[in-house]
């Protein structure tokens, strides 16, 4: 997994903050502000915020990371 991903996944993990994710999933590609709750060896779990839903996958699988609109990473 890329190291800026990683520090994304534990930004969202250890403050409790969304982040914007882009993952593969079912062969499309998907695009959601997220909740990390979980990163464990080469497995990612979210909450999505809209629509509402927990998701589980491969951290290959995770395309990009960012801040959420409006956040800066303070």
């Amino acid at each position: 997994m890329d190291s800026t991903i990683l520090r994304f996944l534990q930004y969202s993990l250890e403050r409790e903050k969304p982040i914007r994710l882009m993952w593969q999933q079912d062969a499309a590609i998907r695009q959601a502000n997220v909740q990390v709750t979980s990163v464990a060896g080469d497995t990612v779990t979210f909450l999505t915020l809209r629509p509402k839903g927990q998701v589980t996958c491969d951290a290959g699988m995770i395309l990009s990371a960012d801040y959420k609109k409006g956040d800066d990473g303070q």
